[in-house]
């Protein structure tokens, strides 16, 4: 099982991924949304804000539920990080969770 640390850090990396997308991929994302990060496993989440092309991690949750819910087991997170585990065969079998209404899930796809 993979460490806290090693989790936190794969989404450091992930926000700045995410944070170096070109004009036309920003544009296909939404303009604000909210995102729960779960690795149950570890009984970790955290949460983030996406505004306007800008992905933070924030400390408290949303008032509401959030807008993409992703679940994921630590080490499995590592392997979709590495490469190791392509992202759309984790999503086909449900090593990866994602909550998301149809227009996200569309996104995010075009985005991964």
């Amino acid at each position: 099982m993979a460490t806290e640390d090693q989790v936190e850090q794969i989404l450091v990396q992930l926000l700045q991924k995410l944070g170096q997308v070109d004009d036309t991929t920003r544009a296909m994302l939404p303009s604000h949304r909210t995102i729960e990060a779960r690795c149950p496993d570890l009984d970790l989440v955290r949460h983030a804000t996406w505004r306007r092309g800008n992905l933070e991690l924030v400390e408290d949750p949303p008032l509401r539920r959030p807008d993409i819910r992703i679940s994921v087991h630590s080490d499995d997170l590592l392997q979709i990080a590495s490469g190791d585990l392509p992202f759309s065969r984790a999503l086909s079998s449900n090593r990866l969770r994602l909550d998301a209404s149809m227009a996200d899930l569309i996104r995010l796809r075009a985005v991964l």
